[in-house]
């Protein structure tokens, strides 16, 4: 088949060039134009970056040598999809304009709460994709706006849901330890004064990424009944901070169950968690997307590029006391794959197979 015609809208920033480095040589997809501010208009991708290079591998030479095109400068009609890695600000107004016309398919927080937009794992919900159709008849566009998670709830989500399927969750307790690159640029930059501060050092608070945990943590993990997303209603409070590590987020989850089951028992329904994207065999799904390590001081950040890519890693399983039917864990995700670009992609993967692209 041919390949789609992508557009990547701020693709100079940390998020833009992450997306980048997941499209630069997909099967199904070309990046037909890179996007930015007017101050990277004209510029040689390379150029454009050279300040703040972000690429954990460069791309080909000849994504590099594409020249950047200003938003205002861009029809999206010429293109068949828009990934959107823009700034919250700017997201609610560009996306809405490339939506108008094809689907965009974002990084970026603008649209997560919108009552008529899916946030979308496609390894997790696949079946609210349903809420495109009514979120373009609301909306009189020809295309929609999927945004993904944020990159905390991806992995604390990637895990409750095997669970909630087989058991029920009540209540959940998660204390986050985020890598600088999660923070984007900030957290990036050498000269940055929130990276100086950070390092060798823990930042007790994340502004608002508790309240963004709980909404979409019960988003996702919501039912569609009769057309209408209802949400999980799972009790969760979480505390989360940022960590000197430069990239992969942990997590340690304390939760209840609906019904008691032991440690062994949860390890084989995660190690046996299967979804559609999965069998579907979608170029960027993890083939085994919950993998528990065996050793006893795993996971780590600093190995979890040890294992398969947009996988989420559990270890320290064990029963909780605490809580009824009461279990913890611990789980490093990579915030820069499943949590940027890769599942900006996994998500546009799915969509074309289900006819949405």
């Amino acid at each position: 088949m041919s390949k789609k015609q992508a557009i990547i809208i701020g693709a100079t920033g940390a998020a833009g060039q992450n997306i980048v480095e997941f499209t630069a040589d997909h099967p199904w997809f070309e990046i037909g134009c890179l996007s930015a501010s007017e101050r990277s208009h004209g510029k040689s991708y390379r150029d454009a970056t050279a300040k703040a290079v972000f690429f954990r591998e460069v791309p080909k030479e000849e994504v590099m040598e594409m020249k950047v095109i200003g938003a205002d400068h861009v029809d999206p009609r010429d293109y068949d999809v828009a990934f959107s890695a823009l700034p919250t600000e700017i997201a609610k107004v560009q996306e809405a304009k490339f939506a108008k016309h094809i689907p965009v398919i974002s990084t970026a927080s603008a649209y997560r709460y919108e009552a008529d937009t899916p946030v979308l794992l496609p390894d997790v919900n696949p079946t609210h994709i349903s809420m495109i159709e009514g979120q373009r008849a609301n909306r009189g566009w020809n295309g929609y706006i999927v945004p993904g998670p944020n990159c905390t709830t991806i992995g604390l989500v990637s895990t409750l849901k095997p669970l909630l399927d087989k058991y029920g969750v009540d209540v959940v307790s998660m204390v986050s330890m985020q890598s600088l690159s999660g923070a984007g640029e900030k957290g990036l930059r050498a000269d940055s004064e929130y990276r100086i501060n950070a390092l060798k050092n823990v930042i007790p608070l994340i502004g608002g990424e508790e309240e963004k945990v709980f909404m979409e943590t019960n988003k996702i993990l919501g039912d569609m009944v009769d057309g209408k997303l209802i949400d999980a209603s799972i009790n969760i409070h979480s505390t989360c901070t940022r960590v000197d590590v430069k990239i992969v987020h942990t997590e340690a989850i304390h939760l209840g169950l609906g019904k008691a089951a032991s440690a062994g028992e949860v390890k084989a329904t995660f190690e046996g968690y299967r979804s559609e994207a999965q069998e579907q065999k979608l170029p960027s799904v993890a083939e085994q997307p919950i993998i528990v390590v065996d050793e006893e001081d795993g996971p780590q950040p600093k190995k979890h590029g040890d294992y398969p890519k947009m996988v989420t890693l559990v270890g320290r399983l064990r029963e909780n006391p605490l809580f009824n039917n009461g279990i913890s864990y611990v789980i490093t995700s990579d915030n820069l794959e499943k949590g940027a670009g890769g599942g900006a992609v996994l998500s546009a993967e799915y969509l074309q197979v289900k006819g949405f692209l």
